[in-house]
């Protein structure tokens, strides 16, 4: 008889048998790239409105001389542009001034902006320890932390030009300003909040989670159960039979003729 073959131990009991186990859900990735995403979009949305308003009219100028206006123009970041024709001795003296030229460094703030978006656009997909989404957030933080600072030196020389106004009763002088200050005071405001998206979006995404050691469709004992040590069960040895012999061969013939011990031959047979 054979030995008997150990079987590999089945856990058994209300809460050794298989059960189905739930991996933890990880927060959709989507989730933590937003802010990302988002940063990029103001970013566009800020490069765009400091980029238009620089042209158009920003401060504004006007005099008047016993009720009659006699000089009225609008600069913009680039340029000044006349509502009434200027004298001609006017007209040479503006000649060889020009406006103090704020398009030139917040184009610049808008072209890093776009810059910062464009790359955060193409590495949305990757993880924010990327180089791409390294990049893209260096560029927002720079492009709208100058853009914020340019917009708020711009305003200070607006507050200074509207605190020159006269009026004298024959003489009005009047400053203003335009439609293009406010628009690019939205832009300065939409760069910080380009500002602060893209420094949320440098947290890091949760580690994946560890393997178990079990197989991730059941596991073997429920929490807090001690686990059942396995301990085999001992059975009486029985020694193996000795083999058949052949069918014909003489050694099956002297098991004929042999008498067995438990019907012994008798005396008057031998």
């Amino acid at each position: 008889m054979n030995a008997p073959q150990q079987q590999p131990y089945q856990p058994t009991g209300p809460f050794g048998a298989p059960q189905p186990v739930q991996p933890p859900a990880a927060p959709p990735p989507s989730d933590l790239r937003l802010p990302r995403l988002f940063a990029a979009m103001m970013g566009v949305f800020a490069g765009l409105l400091v980029l238009i308003a620089t042209f158009l009219p920003q401060s504004t100028y006007e005099q008047v001389s016993d009720g009659k206006t006699v000089s009225k123009f609008a600069e913009t970041g680039w340029t000044r542009s006349f509502d009434i024709e200027p004298s001609t001795e006017e007209k040479e003296f503006y000649d060889k001034t020009h406006v103090a030229r704020y398009g030139i460094p917040l184009s610049a703030t808008a072209l890093t902006l776009f810059a910062g978006a464009a790359v955060g656009f193409a590495s949305y997909r990757r993880s924010s320890g990327s180089l791409a989404a390294t990049t893209s957030r260096t560029l927002l933080v720079a492009g709208g932390a100058g853009t914020a600072i340019g917009v708020w030196m711009f305003g200070m020389d607006i507050s200074a030009s509207l605190s020159f106004g006269q009026d004298t009763g024959r003489f009005v002088s009047r400053y203003g300003t335009g439609g293009g200050f406010w628009i690019l005071l939205a832009g300065g405001l939409v760069a910080l909040l380009t500002v602060g998206l893209a420094i949320v979006a440098n947290r890091r995404e949760p580690a994946p989670p560890r393997q178990t050691p079990y197989p991730v469709g059941y596991a073997p004992y429920a929490p807090g159960v001690p686990q059942q040590q396995y301990q085999p069960q001992p059975q009486a040895y029985e020694p193996p039979s000795p083999p058949t012999p052949p069918a014909g061969s003489a050694l099956q013939q002297q098991d004929i003729l042999r008498p067995s011990p438990d019907n012994p031959p008798q005396p008057g047979n031998m």
